[in-house]
Parts: C-alpha cells; sequence; structure tokens
C-alpha cells in the first residue's frame, strides 16, 4: 500500500530540484507525495532534532525494474515502522483506474484509464488545485516515464489504492423476499 509522506529532502541526478522546490521550503519545509515502498531500498530510522518527530531516510527508485535508473536519496516526515507496515499490506487490487486529464488540461476531458499498482511510482499533490487534481508519475515500459494529472486529490487516490472506490464509507441494503 502506498503512504503518504511529507517530503523534506529528494535529492538525485536528474530533477530533484524541482520536486521540493524552494518556494515548498520556505512555505512549509517540505511537499506531500503518496509513495509506492516498492522502490525503497536502505531504509534508516532518524529523528528530526529541532522538531523532535521521526523521519526515516531511504534510497527512491522511480523505476525500480529498470538496472539503468538512479536512486534518489530521500528524507521524509513518517516513522520506518510506517513505511514497513504499507509494504507489508496488500493493495485492494492489483490495478486500479483514474481519471486522468487529456493533455494534463484540469479544465479538459478525462480519460478514465486503468493501470498496474506496481507500475505507479508516486502521486505529487503540488498543483494550483490540490483538492480536486494530483500528479501521477508512472512508467509503462523501461525508460516509458508518464507524468499524468489526475482529476483526483491526494486523499482519494489513497480510497482508491486502499479499498477501490473514492469513499472509504459504505453502506448496504438488504430486501425482504
Amino acid at each position: 500500500m502506498f503512504f503518504l509522506g511529507d517530503v523534506y529532502s529528494w535529492s538525485d541526478q536528474r530533477d530533484s530540484a524541482y520536486r521540493v522546490a524552494p518556494t515548498d521550503d520556505r512555505l512549509l519545509g517540505h511537499r506531500q507525495f503518496l509513495l509506492n515502498p516498492n522502490r525503497i531500498s536502505d531504509l534508516i530510522e532518524g529523528t528530526d532534532t529541532t522538531l523532535v518527530i521521526p523521519t526515516s531516510w531511504f534510497k527512491f527508485f522511480d523505476n525500480h525494474l529498470d538496472r539503468r535508473e538512479r536512486w534518489s536519496y530521500m528524507k521524509v516526515k513518517i516513522a520506518v515502522s510506517t513505511i514497513i507496515t504499507a509494504a507489508d499490506t496488500a493493495f485492494f487490487s492489483t490495478m486500479a483506474t483514474f481519471p486522468i486529464c487529456r493533455n494534463n488540461n484540469p479544465d479538459g476531458l478525462t480519460v478514465d484509464t486503468t493501470l498496474p499498482v506496481s507500475c505507479i511510482a508516486y502521486f505529487d499533490r503540488y498543483n494550483p488545485r490540490p483538492t480536486e487534481f494530483v500528479w501521477m508519475v508512472y512508467y509503462n515500459a523501461a525508460f516509458k516515464r508518464r507524468e499524468v494529472l489526475v482529476k483526483y486529490s491526494i486523499e482519494e487516490v489513497e480510497d482508491i489504492l486502499e479499498t477501490g472506490t473514492t469513499s472509504t464509507t459504505t453502506t448496504s441494503t438488504s430486501e425482504d423476499r
């Protein structure tokens, strides 16, 4: 199961300057991502000494199936035990359907697209309308990286991955025959 974390540091050789931007750092000190734990290696527990909160350091592979992919080094405000629990928890389904915005246009049409959950690297809350949209990064083959805008909030995406619906509450009715 994916886990939601406040990422304080994300360094790599590709585009890490944009993953936790200076604006994020100035305003919040972090940026929120919903991360797939099947891409983590070398997990280390730490503590932020200024805030006395649990942190984790780890290597993260955007494309964990390609040996040419270089790892990123991340510092996230979340306990190691929470990451391990997320990694050990099964997904609701091996596939998930998301309404993807055509041409990443939030005001345009969406196309329901079903993907294997294992292909998804992460979701990024950062966008001008975070209660309505989230960025998804996934790989559909070696080095075929896709960044698409999904018409769900990050909380709705979590619900889809955990329960198969965008609402964690369900009601059932029965009829007497």
